[in-house]
This record gives structure tokens, C-alpha cells and sequence, in this order.
């Protein structure tokens, strides 16, 4: 039996065998823990953007209904252990070691009979599975990890919905260079006669989806037949209407950036089908589940004066939908931003849509082997008469922006999820430097 450290040195151990798109490995994977996930009711999330947010709603509300609730999401942001989660809350190192334990010697009988060796997401996937078989949940939501026809969760053979979230561009290396060729690989995730929930799409994503969903016989519906009307958003809080049959429901989500809304709408859309297998879904669970959901570094307010937000947002269509929620929140208020992004990421497009002229910016590298790095960024944006200055840590870029913030104006913190536990823990440094008086501002580069 391995111990936590043992665990993790045995995924970190995984990364040698990079990762592939395609489902033999995991099958062959899954054969050997007796393909425990058979037996799981699985609601398959895929798509661009919304994925997390969507299934932590769904999360928050079946918990809500007091449904022993799985959910597997990646990346990890600020633990390891929150990529798997029960009830809202993440593993224990001490059972995230025996699950881990259990994988690796499947993984090592898979080797010894001349197999290759998993790769460490076909790992975690198997992990989740079998932690989520041993817990006896009643129902697990599982994220895609990238894609969805070749993605390893997608041995998923009977879910009980799969979800489609915003479609958009993203990972166009390995998925395509169209919305209609991500469209086909994201909508590999629909089965043979299993509901389909999808977001409203771009013409040509619905189109493929609607042509998927023909194929395969799966009943398709649409999160805009939900009613949501006199949408509100300002000051950093989100409220709306939801009008099922019963009558109008105000709602307060506990996620507040302004596309939570479309968000709101797919998850209740997928409730509404659950309902009939899962009868304590109600109206009522669907409002305190909505608005109990939390989800770290999603328009995550860490702090106040100046008011710190954190969003992982880390491609076009996020960094719009964000920069609309910042245009409805705070008009006319000062923002500061601090960014890092991937160099695989389509940043210029970022920076058009995120930036004015002017526009005070504090750049820094994320920690990943494919991050552009801080001076790169900051050069870009100096052409395009944003002021930016590079940062050689996380802890650096704090330091800057809260100098040069005043207590009414906003620091935004964006670009890429792999650096914010970085900079939420600088922001908690430097903080509680500031309560004890030895914080001193950084001098101006």
C-alpha cells in the first residue's frame, strides 16, 4: 500500500509517457480494475468553456438534495486533491493513495502483459472511476479533460446526459482549426438514445451537434428553452429570475461573473432532466444549490480594498465573456490586471478584447513548460500602448499592483489557471504584511 508521497511520486513518474488522444489504453486500463465504471450513473460534461462551472452548479445542487454526489474535473488549480471530489469536497491524501495504489498495479499487469503504460490522465481518470465505484455515489459528473471523442472519459458507454457547454477555439493543435472541426470531436461525447444538453452554440457548432445527435438517436435539448430574465449584474454580484412552471424564482448564484448566467441555464436544464431518476430535485434545491456553488478562481473575489478578483479565463471567448462582466460590474472604475498565459493560447486576440489604451498591466510566467514568458508579454502589450512591465514572480506582480492601487479601484488577476495559486497565496502574504505594518511597497520599475 502507498502512502500520499508515494502516490504522487508514482503520477509525477507518468508524465514520461506524455499523453495521447484515444481510448485503447484506458479501455485496456479499465478491463483490468474490472471496468468499475459500469456501474457508475455518469453525467458527461464537454466543451470550451463553462465545463467546471456547470458541474460545480450540478454538484452544489444534488448535494443540496442530499445525493452522495462525484465529480472529476481538471486542471487542479489550488490542491491536487479538488480534481476529485465528493460533496463539494476534494479526497483524502489517505484515499487518494489507496485508489492510486489499486491503479498502479493495474498499470504494472498491463506492462508486464505487453501493453504500453498509461498516461497520467488516463491515470486519474481510472482513479476516479475507481474511487467513485468504492464510495457508492449516487451520481458522478465527469469532465472531459480536452476534446471528448478521443478523451479518456469518453469510455463512458451510457451516461445519463452528456452536456455540451460553450463550444469555441481552443487546443486547435489537437482538435482542429474550425469551430465545426472542435464541434466534431467535443460532440464525440453523445451516445447511442442518451439525452443531450447543450448550450447555445455558434450556427455551425449547432449544426454539427444537431447532425451528431441525429446519428446517434439522442434526444437533444437546448438550455435556452430556460427562462432567465431581469439579469443584474454590477458591484461584483449576479442576480436573475428564473421562471420554471411554478412561477418566478430570484436567484443570487454564488458564481457572479456575468456568463454564469448561460451556465445557470444548462445546469438546470440537465436538473430538469434528471428529475425523474433523482426525485428530490426540486425548485427550491435548485435555488439554494445555485446559489450555495462555489468555485475557486472563477471570478473568485480574494479580497477587499482594493477589491482582488481572480478568473482563470484563458482563451477568446472566456476573456470576452469576462470582459463584459467587468463592463457591467465596474463602470468607470480603475482596473489593474495582472496576466500570465500559455504561449499555445491565441494572447493576441486576448489583448484586443481585454485592454484599453493605457491600461496598466503586470505580466508574469506561469509555472508550465509551455508559458510565454512575462517579458514576451509585456514587449506586446508596450506596442499596443498598454503599459506593462514584466514581473519575475507572481509575488512580484502583488507587490506592483497593490502599490499602485487605491482602495475603490480593482486589480484583476487573468490569463491562465496554473499560476493563481501562486498569486493567491502573494496576495495573503502580502496582506497580512500589511495588518502587522512591516509591508513595505515595492519602488516603481
Amino acid at each position: 500500500m502507498m502512502n500520499y508521497e508515494q502516490a504522487m511520486a508514482f503520477l509525477e513518474s507518468t508524465k514520461k509517457y506524455g499523453s495521447q488522444l484515444g481510448l485503447t489504453s484506458i479501455v485496456n486500463l479499465m478491463h483490468e480494475l474490472n471496468d468499475v465504471q459500469e456501474s457508475i450513473p455518469v453525467v458527461h460534461i464537454a466543451g470550451t468553456n463553462g465545463k467546471g462551472s456547470v458541474g460545480a452548479m450540478l454538484s452544489a445542487v444534488l448535494t443540496e438534495c442530499g445525493y452522495k454526489t462525484a465529480r472529476f474535473n481538471t486542471p487542479d488549480v489550488f490542491s491536487y486533491e479538488e480534481e476529485f471530489l465528493m460533496d463539494g469536497r476534494p479526497i483524502s491524501k489517505t484515499e487518494l493513495a489507496e485508489v492510486f495504489t489499486v491503479v498502479a498495479a493495474a498499470c504494472e499487469r498491463l506492462v508486464q502483459n505487453g501493453m504500453p503504460h498509461p498516461t497520467r490522465f488516463e491515470v486519474e481518470t481510472a482513479a476516479a472511476f475507481v474511487w467513485f465505484a468504492g464510495s457508492g455515489c449516487d451520481i458522478a459528473l465527469v469532465e472531459v479533460g480536452m476534446g471528448g471523442e478521443t478523451d479518456a472519459t469518453n469510455l463512458i458507454s451510457r451516461p445519463l446526459v452528456s452536456v455540451l457547454t460553450s463550444i469555441s477555439m481552443d487546443h486547435m493543435n489537437y482538435l482542429g482549426d474550425t469551430l465545426a472541426e472542435i464541434a466534431a470531436v467535443k460532440s464525440g461525447i453523445i451516445k447511442q438514445d442518451c439525452p443531450v444538453v447543450s448550450m447555445s452554440q455558434e450556427p455551425e457548432v449547432a449544426e454539427v451537434i444537431e447532425k451528431k445527435c441525429r446519428q446517434m438517436h439522442a434526444p437533444l435539448f437546448w438550455s435556452t428553452s430556460v427562462v432567465i430574465e431581469n439579469v443584474k449584474c454590477e458591484g461584483g454580484a449576479l442576480s436573475f429570475t428564473w421562471r420554471p412552471e411554478s412561477g418566478p424564482v430570484p436567484v443570487q448564484p454564488g458564481l457572479r461573473e456575468l456568463c454564469q448566467i448561460e451556465n445557470a441555464a444548462c445546469a438546470i436544464r440537465v436538473l430538469e432532466l434528471l428529475a425523474p431518476q433523482y426525485p428530490r430535485i426540486s425548485v427550491l434545491s435548485i435555488k439554494c444549490g445555485l446559489e450555495k456553488v462555489r468555485w475557486p478562481g472563477r471570478f473568485e473575489k480574494i479580497c477587499s480594498s482594493p477589491d482582488v478578483y481572480l478568473d482563470g479565463a484563458h482563451n477568446e471567448d472566456a476573456v470576452r465573456k469576462l470582459r463584459a462582466t467587468l463592463d457591467q460590474n465596474f463602470p468607470g472604475k480603475k482596473i489593474l490586471f495582472i496576466m500570465g498565459v500559455l504561449a499555445d493560447k491565441e494572447y493576441d486576440k486576448m489583448i484586443q478584447i481585454m485592454f484599453r489604451p493605457g491600461d496598466r498591466v503586470f505580466t508574469v510566467t506561469p509555472p508550465n513548460p509551455r508559458a510565454l514568458r512575462a517579458e514576451a508579454l509585456a514587449e506586446l502589450l508596450c506596442t499596443q500602448n498598454i503599459r506593462a512591465i514584466s514581473c519575475e514572480n507572481p509575488k512580484d506582480a502583488v507587490s506592483y499592483a497593490l502599490y499602485e492601487a487605491g482602495t475603490e479601484d480593482i486589480i484583476l488577476v487573468f490569463g491562465s489557471l496554473y499560476y493563481l495559486k501562486e498569486i493567491r497565496k502573494a496576495f495573503e502574504e502580502k496582506l497580512s504584511e500589511q495588518r502587522d505594518g512591516i509591508y513595505q511597497p515595492a519602488a516603481e520599475k
